[in-house]
């Protein structure tokens, strides 16, 4: 409850207010009440005590209510002092840690342009010698196949894995509303001002000592279609599974599979479509699927991923997911959606009837899922078209969030946040307030 709170005070500047001057006032209470101040109490509580041994001959045992009644209030006065001067301490300290991570934020927020190329994770530029991956170029079965050698999967560590088939991009089931064409184009197709994103990523407090075994892509640029400039933006998270090091690089195989298949599509692309656009998402899934399953094979170990996965592009956003990693939409005149489905046993529990929605967060089995990228089998990934509106938000988020801060807290700071890194560093903070059992990946970005 005190956690919301102080979310709540993050966000609303009259809540600050009227906290500090709330407290203010209770001071000044304390200050001019009868025995408010604690020594005051205990002057009169001593008092008390002194004329018991002349009051005891004449009243016996019931001139012990001399010593009572002070010493309650003596008591009720201390705790009060008590509570009032604890609550203050911890706001101060918040205030402290809020400006200590602003000006972090500040200081690690530009680099110069000669400097660009060190702008990498320590932790990712420590493993890059195990991280590396070459994915091959990859082709679309239903459209015109791009020409030149499809390349070969290069794994830096174990066995060479070769003559790795082109994956099927084409979902297994085709959603009916995937079948209308990219709206067509006006003449004069006025370009859409960059999303205004916001990126939250943390270790959590019980895994503070390990490796984020969570990776996020937030990219966004513009191509050229039919004579027109048209911005997109690709944004995913993929929250790793097997072990600390396994995870990570499970991960990581996911975010560079979807960056390479997505990039590479979209700027090579002839005819561009709602079925293009999922097509490739479904892809560079499929091939991050196949990628994680045979590095796990050649290493002789077990590792694999969730992942959820946005492409937003003209005013459509364009979302996969696996897993229990969520994409969620807020509009302010409905709320907050969740868009995606959890691919985890909680979810069908729920789902048969056999638990309660609220049960997810403290079922014993909610870590277990049973559909994640690098399974080694077929794998179904689920796909949806999302009509966005101007003000729209979307987010993505590991279940590092989802799992510490409920659906409702999470639509409030979305309604209540000015911008999309505001929102993201307060949910971010929120988990940790909620217990921040997991790693965190949050991404939240503005239509």
């Amino acid at each position: 409850m005190f956690a919301e709170f102080l979310t709540m005070y993050d966000i609303h500047r009259w809540l600050r207010y009227v906290s500090w001057l709330g407290l203010g006032l209770l001071f000044v209470f304390f200050l001019v009440a009868e025995g408010g101040l604690p020594p005051q109490s205990w002057l009169a509580l001593i008092q008390s005590v002194s004329v018991l041994p002349a009051l005891w001959p004449a009243h016996g045992i019931s001139s012990l209510t001399h010593v009572v009644n002070p010493l309650i209030w003596s008591v009720i006065w201390g705790c009060l002092w008590y509570v009032a001067l604890r609550v203050c301490k911890v706001l101060f300290q918040h205030h402290q840690q809020l400006s200590a991570q602003m000006a972090r934020q500040l200081s690690g927020s530009w680099l110069p342009a000669n400097q660009l190329s060190l702008a990498v994770s320590p932790q990712l530029h420590a493993g890059s010698d195990s991280l590396g991956i070459t994915v091959p170029r990859l082709r679309l079965p239903q459209r015109s196949p791009i020409s030149g050698d499809s390349g070969s999967l290069v794994l830096p560590r174990g066995p060479i894995v070769r003559d790795v088939a082109d994956v099927p991009t084409r979902p297994a089931v085709e959603p009916a509303r995937l079948t209308v064409p990219l709206d067509a184009l006006p003449a004069e197709y006025p370009a859409a001002l960059p999303l205004r994103v916001g990126v939250g990523w943390h270790t959590g407090l019980v895994r503070r000592d390990s490796p984020n075994e969570d990776n996020i892509v937030a990219f966004q640029g513009t191509y050229t279609y039919q004579g027109h400039l048209l911005p997109f933006g690709l944004f995913v998270v993929a929250d790793g599974m097997g072990g600390h090091a396994d995870g990570l690089l499970a991960s990581r195989i996911a975010m560079q599979s979807m960056s390479y298949t997505v990039l590479q599509n979209i700027i090579m692309g002839r005819e561009l479509s709602n079925e293009f656009f999922i097509d490739m998402l479904v892809g560079g899934v499929e091939w991050a699927n196949m990628a994680i399953f045979q590095r796990a094979q050649a290493d002789g170990t077990e590792m694999g991923t969730t992942l959820t996965a946005a492409l937003v592009i003209n005013r459509r956003a364009y979302v996969v997911n696996v897993g229990d990693s969520r994409t969620y939409l807020f509009r302010d005149s409905s709320g907050l959606t969740q868009v995606t489905r959890d691919h985890s046993l909680v979810a069908s529990l729920v789902a048969f009837g056999e638990i309660t929605p609220d049960e997810i967060y403290t079922h014993p089995e909610r870590s277990k899922i049973y559909r994640s990228v690098g399974q080694g089998e077929e794998l179904h990934i689920d796909s949806f078209v999302v009509d966005l509106q101007p003000h729209d938000r979307l987010l993505l988020c590991s279940d590092g969030l989802w799992e510490m801060v409920r659906d409702p807290a999470i639509e409030r700071v979305l309604r209540a946040s000015d911008s999309a890194p505001v929102a993201s560093d307060r949910l971010v903070q929120m988990a940790l307030r909620g217990g921040g059992c997991d790693n965190i990946s949050v991404v939240v970005l503005d239509v």
